[in-house]
């Protein structure tokens, strides 16, 4: 029977290109950031700073060059080897991730639609990740600190005002963003031929029963207003109290007062008391000298993948298994210090919530997440019942293959941030001494011994309770 042979034939033809296609798109998208980064994150997280910078760097340099990835590592390899004191490698880093993401201050789309329609076939991963808010923030704010590290204090003041226009920039155009994304996706799922309204879905009593399940806990975190980091702004303020050109103190007071203004009364008494310096010595009064203690402690929340099955309300298709990415938190961060100098002794205060900074940027996207997660779905399983009906249960079996394949969370968020930041401050006597942290876990670290300079900063990182500590004096020289 020549006719049914070609029949078979063709729709073994078809199966088989479907079972290649999606093994190969489970090979190009199956390894998550997380797993790439899985050795780095060992060592790093063991407080073993040499070994992770050691291991990041081939990462670094394998999707360096990868346009879709490039700056999420630009981002890990410059703040791991800031954490080893390879300041060389991290301002190259920080810098390629300044030239990937600089084109979107600058006026460039954040939203391409050709991306959006590839992601509907496959899954969020194939966008290109342009960086978070809080991630332009921070990687200015590490990078001046690398520029102050080498004296380049010129620099520093550059990577300063990039850190503040960039959380400008946030205000002005992080709402429309939002906006386009939703727009590129329901335009998408608009064209497609399955019929599926995501707003059934997010209607459904089920399914907000499931989201609220998995999304609820975030509510327990409070943001700060307008994008705004307190740590970076606070050190932006130092900046300008040390340069200590008479331009500077106004707008150091400025940065203290807005930082004192958004921690409330008990964590803003310390930048309170800078204010005040800064008024001070700006008035021509005499100011005092300050040694800064500053504890960037723990690792910020990072993304794990939940599956779900979700209705879509098809005909064909009723249910379908959803890949969604959801928060992880962790604990075990040292969680302040004591300083002390001579007769002088300061307790820490929280400067800055990361883990708060971090959730509340993803709540603002969560809503584009939940739609695009939707209707990728939803496409998906609509074409999983399309190769169904063209190979009956060898075509269903390509395209559960498929669907499974490319049914991925996004999880690539910045993972060597810290949990929080703390801040405490010494005002120094003339006679020359040595300043000792004791961290909450009974680490010491020290002794330093600031300079003349009216102002000193020492800079710790401990990224876990029981781990050692990396600490120096950050160098901030007046001009």
């Amino acid at each position: 029977m020549p006719g049914l042979q070609i029949i078979v034939t063709m729709r073994s033809c078809r199966v088989l290109f479907f079972s290649a296609a999606a093994i190969l798109t489970a090979l190009l998208f199956g390894c998550s950031h997380n797993n790439r980064l899985q050795e780095v994150t060992v060592a790093y997280n063991a407080g073993d700073f040499s070994k992770a910078a050691s291991a990041m760097l081939p990462v670094w340099e394998k999707y360096r060059s990868d346009d879709v990835d490039a700056v999420i590592f630009d981002l890990e390899e410059g703040s791991v080897s800031r954490a080893a004191g390879q300041t060389g490698t991290s301002i190259a880093a920080f810098n390629e991730a300044w030239d990937r993401m600089s084109p979107y201050y600058n006026g460039e789309a954040e939203t391409k639609v050709t991306e959006e329609v590839a992601a509907a076939f496959t899954n969020q991963l194939v966008r290109t990740y342009r960086g978070t808010t809080y991630d332009r923030i921070m990687s200015s704010t590490y990078q001046a600190l690398n520029y102050l590290d080498t004296n380049e204090v010129g620099k520093a003041g550059v990577e300063f005002v990039r850190m503040r226009n960039w959380q400008e920039d946030a205000v002005a155009k992080e709402r429309k963003r939002i906006d386009d994304e939703n727009q590129a996706w329901r335009a998408q799922n608009s064209k497609s031929s399955s019929g599926y309204d995501p707003d059934k879905t997010l209607k459904s009593p089920e399914f907000q029963a499931q989201m609220k399940e998995l999304y609820g806990p975030m509510s327990r975190f409070q943001g700060y207003s307008d994008y705004e980091i307190p740590a970076a702004t606070w050190m932006r303020g130092v900046f300008y109290l040390a340069r200590g050109e008479p331009s500077d103190f106004e707008q150091a007071r400025q940065c203290f007062s807005r930082v004192a203004g958004m921690l409330g009364e008990t964590n803003g008494v310390p930048a309170l008391a800078d204010a005040q310096v800064a008024e001070d010595v700006a008035s021509g009064k005499p100011g005092a000298r300050v040694c800064y203690i500053v504890l960037e402690s723990g690792l910020a929340a990072s993304r794990r993948e939940v599956r779900i099955d979700i209705p879509i309300f098809l005909r064909d298709v009723p249910y379908v298994g959803a890949a969604f990415p959801a928060l992880v938190y962790h604990e075990n961060a040292v969680t302040g210090f004591t300083a002390t100098h001579a007769n002088e002794s300061c307790e820490s205060k929280l400067l800055t919530d990361m883990d708060a900074v971090v959730t509340q940027d993803f709540q603002n996207r969560l809503g584009s997440i939940i739609i695009a997660t939707l209707i990728s779905s939803a496409t998906k399983a609509a074409a999983t019942y399309g190769m169904k009906e063209a190979a009956g249960d060898w075509g269903m079996v390509a395209g559960v293959v498929y669907q499974v394949a490319m049914n991925s969370a996004d999880l690539r968020t910045w993972t060597t941030l810290p949990k929080a930041f703390y801040y405490g401050r010494l005002i120094l006597p003339e006679t020359p001494g040595e300043v000792t942290v004791t961290l909450s876990d009974g680490r010491k670290v020290g002794p330093f011994t600031p300079g003349a300079e009216p102002v000193s900063v020492v800079y710790i990182k401990s990224v876990a309770a029981g781990t050692a500590p990396n600490a120096h004096l950050l160098g901030i020289h007046r001009q």
